[in-house]
């Protein structure tokens, strides 16, 4: 059945056509609220509430736009409007080029079987690029996350925005290349001339409180440990000594740093919304507390 005709039967009072609706679009809200808010807990909340206003104010979609583009334009308005939440709240470059430097000093390693080390290394990837997504102002974060993460051109970005697509433009620009200085000047996986190393910095990430290794928030999210099919296209970070063996003229060099940290920065897990999510939903529906679709 399409979504237009699950649209209809949704606003008709059909049950299950409300759950297929949701279906539809709660994996994708979800990967942007986790993005944009940092932590499962908060991207479970903020999804729950924007489906709830979805399905509430279903009655006024009226097709002007496709039903994933009128969801999104609410989750936006959601994420922006949240008060920022633990992550957000200590996310910043500054904080990271700290943490970054107590790597420099190679601190002791935990003694764990190597398996384990190799999940929190990469735990530690997951939560360091995420940090310097949300040491970005929300604005530019969710220009980021729409054009890198789901890769939706200018015009369908600014459209869910409700911003003019040069606005859009400007901090799409901006959000790359703040992230591109930052990596260019730090990161290992961007250049390999740079000292940070994901491995390295696990006992400072620990000590932080930033990987909990019997909580990891990205390495081991439910659902998420299949990368998004999309990232299949971009080609696999290298060494640089491997791709560019001859120092490449300043230009080039400059687009290769900005490609390679835009790579990393959107690599993560295709992330699904938890079950209980539509747990949550299907309870809220049966317990008559909303009058849905008014």
């Amino acid at each position: 059945m399409s979504v237009e005709a699950l649209v209809t039967k949704a606003k008709e009072g059909d049950r299950g056509a409300l759950e297929a609706l949701l279906a539809s679009v709660q994996d994708d809200v979800y990967r942007l609220a986790l993005r944009i808010l940092g932590l499962r807990s908060e991207a479970e909340d903020a999804t729950q509430e924007v489906l709830i206003k979805a399905l509430t104010h279903l009655s006024d979609f009226r097709g002007e736009s496709t039903f994933k583009t009128w969801v999104w334009r609410i989750a936006v308005r959601h994420v922006l409007g949240v008060r920022r939440g633990r992550r957000e709240e200590v996310a910043s470059f500054e904080t990271i080029e700290m943490l970054v430097s107590r790597g420099d000093a190679n601190p002791p390693l935990p003694s764990l079987p190597e398996a384990e080390l190799a999940l929190l290394a990469e735990e530690v990837r997951l939560s360091c690029t995420q940090g310097m997504l949300m040491s970005l102002d929300r604005d530019q974060r969710v220009s980021y996350v729409l054009a890198e993460v789901f890769e939706l051109d200018g015009e369908e970005a600014a459209s869910i925005l409700e911003v003019d697509p040069a606005t859009h433009r400007k901090r799409l620009s901006r959000a790359r290349a703040r992230l591109a200085e930052w990596m260019g000047k730090h990161c290992g996986l961007v250049d390999e001339k740079n000292a940070c190393r994901c491995r390295r910095q696990i006992p400072v990430a620990m000590g932080f409180g930033v990987v909990d290794p019997k909580a990891l928030e990205y390495a081991q999210h439910p659902g998420g440990s299949a990368s998004d099919p999309r990232l299949a296209k971009r080609p696999a970070s290298r060494e640089r000594s491997e791709r560019d063996p001859v120092r490449l003229p300043l230009a080039v060099e400059v687009a290769s740093i900005e490609a390679s940290a835009r790579e990393i920065a959107a690599h993560h897990p295709a992330y699904t919304a938890p079950p209980v999510v539509l747990e949550k939903i299907r309870a809220i529906i049966d317990s008559g507390r909303y009058r849905l679709l008014s």
